[in-house]
């Protein structure tokens, strides 16, 4: 990485918070500050209330700290649970089918979409290969998981590479119905690109193997591959054109239905 970044808690002196970041400073290979140590260009930090990365060197030091935050999803709300939603139609939901399809999401991110399509009924297989953002999202999970323990019971959280899952199933009789895809954006304006986005960035690269991630996700005959894009971008190099497009006010869906 060209940055450097380490663990800490705060409160620095509560020993719990102290002993959950060092467990996790283990898992992801991290050094610890502690109080009086100096600083780096990341931290990440576990709090009383969530676990979230602080910037403290760079153009983007400061500021609010970057964190994976499901409550704030309306998923309850006639608005929230419009079908009309271009993620949901992208998966094959339809008003009036029960069915909700099993969805293997290749790139969790900060877990927004997997949670969205767990809240409409789809059992949801969500892999991140960057550990920090995983942390972030099993975090977020296991918060929201006490108002919300069955939409977080229908996702599984799996830090790793999705392309070797896709390119080696454990279960060849056991392949989703859909395959949900959402590489880095191409860097556009940098003004445009929100911090969290940035950080994020910083952390995962640009995905430049993202055509290879969608070859491999057609490999598997999934029923549909769904990739998010910006609105006006190309689409992934998939030696074909999309069979549909959903589009939304910024991003759009190109879905890959195979029979």
């Amino acid at each position: 990485m060209p940055f450097t970044i380490a663990l800490s808690a705060d409160p620095p002196y509560d020993q719990r918070l102290i002993e959950r970041a060092d467990a996790l400073a283990g898992t992801l290979g991290l050094p610890v500050l502690r109080l009086g140590d100096p600083g780096c260009a990341l931290r990440l930090v576990v709090t009383p209330a969530r676990l979230e990365l602080r910037v403290e060197r760079g153009e983007l030091a400061g500021g609010r700290p970057v964190y994976a935050d499901l409550s704030k999803l309306d998923t309850t709300s006639p608005a929230g649970r419009s079908l009309n939603n271009p993620l949901l139609k992208a998966v094959g939901i339809k008003k009036g089918n029960a069915h909700r399809p099993r969805v293997v999401d290749c790139t969790a991110g900060l877990g927004e979409d997997g949670w969205l399509l767990a809240a409409n009924g789809c059992v949801v297989e969500a892999f991140e290969r960057q550990p920090v953002i995983a942390a972030l999202v099993e975090d977020a999970l296991a918060r929201a998981a006490k108002t919300q323990p069955e939409t977080a019971g229908r996702i599984t959280l799996r830090h790793g590479n999705a392309m070797q899952a896709l390119q080696h199933p454990s279960n060849e009789h056991d392949n989703p119905d859909v395959i949900v895809l959402d590489p880095m954006f191409p860097q556009g304006r940098r003004a445009a690109e929100r911090k969290p986005m940035r950080v994020l960035r910083m952390l995962a690269g640009d995905d430049d193997d993202a055509d290879a991630l969608l070859a491999a996700a057609l490999a598997t005959g999934a029923h549909r591959v769904a990739v998010k894009r910006p609105l006006h971008a190309p689409p992934l190099d998939a030696g074909r054109a999309p069979s549909v497009v959903h589009k939304g006010k910024a991003v759009r869906f190109d879905v890959y239905i195979q029979t």
